[in-house]
């Protein structure tokens, strides 16, 4: 292995292994734990310790206030009646679309008719 290569592969290392220490700093900052601030203290002064906690405990999360949720539940019923009312079936916008579209297919057919008179003919 050239020295060069050598040298790179070693540097890279050690980015990776600063990016770890600063993941781990970054994790450790932001659990909810109080025990764990002691750990990220000392992975952000440079001693690291080989025993991180693999698996954190999830943290409780408070119920909302039942006014903001009934606040929440109203605008989602409001948002989903106005998609509803305009998503009715229109007969005009239905007659519409059915007319573009074999507009559309006619030209299509009629494009295909001349390429193949063209190029065999």
């Amino acid at each position: 292995m050239p020295p060069d290569r050598l040298t790179a592969l070693r540097r890279q290392r050690a980015l990776v292994a600063e990016h770890l220490a600063w993941l781990d700093t970054e994790i450790l900052a932001q659990t909810p734990f109080q025990s764990l601030s002691a750990k990220a203290n000392d992975i952000s002064s440079g001693q690291v310790d080989a025993k991180l906690p693999t698996v954190l405990d999830s943290p409780t999360f408070a119920e909302p206030a039942p006014d903001a949720l009934a606040a929440a539940h109203a605008r989602a019923d409001e948002i989903i009646a106005n998609y509803a009312a305009t998503e009715r079936l229109d007969p005009t916008a239905a007659r519409k679309g059915c007319l573009q579209l074999a507009l559309a297919l006619g030209l299509l057919g009629i494009a295909g008719v001349l390429t193949v008179y063209l190029i065999y003919y």
